[in-house]
């Protein structure tokens, strides 16, 4: 840093005209010093380059702009494999990783920095989250699926959270990115649904009709879950026309529609504690009563979890295309393949914490581990021998197999932080449609916090881009937003 510190000095002092054409002429010398030797050899591809430097242009200087981009291609996005270990989310993330690098080179220039978003408990939150993580991949059994995974992290953690909450000091720009995301889903959504209709909405399509823009029904909810809380905030904000309350109310109906025709029980149920929040609030219902019947509840459990279990292994009603009877195969942990295999994978989990509970085995390890932790009673039917069916349906129980104890703490600080912060926003926001907002952005997070008890997604760009944006909108409007005098 002190070798770049009177190079930076030097910088500064150039008017911003005269550095754009320094830019410029530094880029157009190397193109042409190094065009004489390619062209020479017929290595015309070489003529592509003024088009990625002009890219890194429009990523230096608009880098709002690319963000729109990035928000409107991410449920567009497909996977593709690019060795026989290795995928990518083509275009999305090559574009959130010259984001990455971009934003990083331009915060080292650049000295006009908002302490208050580095500062900020959610953000000391996510520096741990991330801290312990680099720590545990240290240590971890695969370093280098670890530090991969690290880095998918950071890869989404700075352009949809670091560089973007400078961006949402304009409230404007939070609707223009929720829209740049929930268009393009919509239209998905319509697509799928179309899809699912042509095949007599037989069942066991909808396991995966949403391919190849979704991996599965389970991701595919998790997503309209968000939307569907985040839609519905835009349809209760006054000061709307009637054709923007029309618009919002059709985008509404078709993320329901979808939400339900996923068949994701765990996205059906994620909605209710929303809801809940939602109620809490409304009705300001205390929270020393909540929290004593949620340890009442807790401890009923553990006093009378024998017979609680056994009334559950008399259920044997599995997934089915009958709404009411897939509601009520949420408690089958008998014969339902779906919730033996998640609790078969939770077993493995607890086995393995068990043997590296500080450190863990290391980020993303799980699924290349989980397979010698089985036991032959708990296999399902989907179950395999080789372990080769992913992760562990939870992102709070796959991080403590993976980080240890604190890994999974440093998730639970973090959703704590996100929802106290959001409460905090929305009791002392001078503008109540600020205030509203955020109360809905938290609900939306809830969504998919309880969803990540069943499953977990942030390792892909589809929930990962989304759940980091509405948390740092949350932040922006912490920091941006006008505060009542009194609470």
């Amino acid at each position: 840093m002190k070798l770049l510190h009177p190079i930076k000095e030097s910088w500064k002092k150039l008017s911003d005209n005269t550095q754009n054409y320094l830019i410029i002429i530094f880029l157009c010398a190397l193109f042409i010093g190094f065009g004489y030797h390619y062209i020479d050899y017929e290595y015309y591809y070489y003529g592509a380059i003024p088009i990625i430097l002009l890219t890194l242009l429009l990523f230096y200087y608009r880098l709002d702009k690319v963000l729109y981009l990035i928000a409107i291609l991410t449920p567009l996005s497909i996977t593709t494999h690019i060795s026989e270990t290795s995928t990518m989310t083509i275009p999305t993330e090559p574009l959130l990783i010259l984001f990455t690098l971009v934003y990083v080179f331009k915060f080292l220039i650049d000295n006009h920095h908002d302490r208050r978003i580095f500062t900020h408990p959610i953000s000391l939150a996510i520096f741990f989250y991330i801290a312990w993580m680099f720590i545990t991949a240290l240590t971890s059994t695969h370093m280098l699926v670890s530090f991969k995974y690290l880095a998918s992290k950071i890869f989404y953690i700075i352009p949809f959270y670091i560089a973007l909450i400078p961006l949402l000091s304009n409230f404007k720009k939070i609707k223009i990115i929720y829209l740049s995301y929930a268009i393009p889903l919509g239209i998905i959504v319509i697509y799928t649904s179309i899809a699912f209709a042509l095949t007599g909405f037989e069942f066991d399509k909808s396991f995966y009709i949403m391919q190849p823009f979704y991996n599965d029904h389970t991701a595919y909810g998790a997503i309209l879950a968000m939307f569907l809380v985040m839609t519905s905030f835009h349809l209760v904000t006054k000061n709307k026309s009637k054709w923007k309350i029309l618009f919002y109310l059709i985008l509404f109906l078709i993320f329901l529609t979808g939400l339900i025709l996923s068949y994701s029980r765990a996205a059906w149920m994620s909605i209710v504690p929303a809801i809940g929040i939602y109620i809490i609030l409304k009705f300001k219902i205390k929270l020393k009563p909540l929290l004593l019947v949620a340890l009442g509840g807790i401890i009923f459990f553990f006093i009378f979890q024998t017979p609680i279990l056994q009334l559950l292994q008399k259920n044997n009603q599995d997934s089915s295309g009958n709404i009411a009877e897939h509601i009520s195969s949420i408690s089958n942990i008998s014969t339902d393949a779906s919730n033996v295999e998640r609790l078969n994978r939770w077993a493995c989990v607890f086995r393995m914490f068990k043997e590296k509970p500080i450190l863990g085995w290391g980020p993303g390890t799980y699924q290349f581990e989980y397979a010698g932790f089985q036991k032959s009673y708990q296999l399902s039917t989907i179950s395999t021998n080789a372990g080769n069916l992913g992760n562990a349906h939870s992102e709070y129980f796959g991080a403590l197999a993976d980080s240890g104890i604190l890994g999974m703490l440093s998730i639970i600080i973090l959703v704590i932080t996100v929802i106290y912060t959001g409460i905090k926003v929305y009791k002392r926001a001078e503008n109540r449609n600020e205030g509203r907002l955020a109360i809905f952005l938290t609900m939306s997070l809830v969504t998919y916090y309880t969803h990540g008890f069943l499953n977990n997604f942030l390792d892909t760009d589809k929930l990962s881009i989304p759940f980091w944006f509405f948390t740092a909108t949350i932040v922006a409007l912490d920091i941006y937003s006008k505060k009542r005098s009194k609470v």
